[in-house]
């Protein structure tokens, strides 16, 4: 007895637009991502001694470093903000932003036995792998929001304003480029698995370019042009300016941030989409 496609639940083909984002198909599998954020939560603090508490000592000795090294010894200015938070806030934002890219850049090769045996939307475990890393961004953030209200106390000539209201939408994007960029390049090394190895040192090497050890006021004028079409560096630069009232940032330097963010995250998933139709072939 023949069957008709309409009596399936869901039809797998490999014939699929250019940019296919099933959001439809992500809810419905929401459980899935429960659950993968949970695996991975759990993974974090399994048979470690300290736990959770690398989160908060992982930010607190990396600004310590850095304000001896770019502070005391380079004497780096900081725009009037106190370098200790200076220093923090760009450490917070970056190391979320590295952390997205770092881990969805690995999602094939991360993931090939469950990838090759069962079906289910891909991009649902790089998506879990964002919220999980939002987990440790939001307790450094609580750090760095502990210092600045002692920072305040003690008189600090730092203010916040109705500003605040934009950093839920540059936490979102922080996460949406570390999402295009990840997706980007977990397409690329599965055809050429050897690039993973570049992964790291690029991430360091980037990080050097982001504004987050000195203000993008104290770059060249040359410089400066260059440094805003890198779209890291004006979300840290707008959270330091709406949590701090001090620094160099723009409307129209964030919006160009913020095309950018778009751009590399449609080529992202377009990229994804494509390695995930020959990636049990090339993984």
């Amino acid at each position: 007895m023949s069957s008709s496609p309409q009596q399936w639940t869901a039809i797998l083909t490999s014939k699929k637009p250019l940019f296919d984002v099933n959001f439809r198909e992500l809810w419905k599998y929401r459980d899935l991502i429960f659950l993968s954020v949970r695996r991975d939560l759990v993974a974090m603090h399994k048979q470690t001694i300290m736990g959770p508490i690398w989160y908060f000592v992982q930010p607190l000795i990396s600004t310590v470093v850095y304000q001896v090294i770019f502070g005391s010894v380079l004497k780096i200015s900081t725009d009037k903000i106190p370098p200790f938070l200076f220093f923090m806030s760009g450490i917070v934002i970056w190391y979320y932003f590295s952390a997205c890219l770092s881990k969805t850049a690995t999602i094939f090769s991360a993931n090939a036995n469950l990838f090759t045996k069962v079906y289910f939307p891909r991009l649902a475990i790089p998506i879990a792998q964002i919220i999980s890393n939002a987990w440790q961004f939001i307790i450094q953030l609580v750090i760095f929001l502990g210092f600045y209200l002692f920072f305040l106390w003690k008189g600090a000539p730092i203010h916040f304003s109705y500003r605040v209201i934009i950093i839920p939408f540059l936490i979102l994007q922080t996460a949406l480029l570390g999402l295009g960029f990840g997706c980007w390049i977990a397409a690329v090394t599965t055809r050429f698995r050897d690039l993973q190895m570049a992964v790291p040192p690029f991430i360091q090497l980037w990080m050097y370019a982001s504004c987050v050890f000195y203000p993008l006021s104290s770059a060249p004028p040359y410089l400066q042009n260059i440094l805003i079409f890198n779209p890291i560096v004006p979300i840290i630069e707008s959270f330091r300016f709406a949590m701090m009232g001090q620094g160099q940032i723009q409307i129209w330097q964030w919006l160009i941030s913020l095309g950018v963010t778009l751009l590399v995250l449609t080529i992202g998933l377009v990229e994804f989409g494509r390695a995930e139709k020959t990636m049990a072939d090339t993984i």
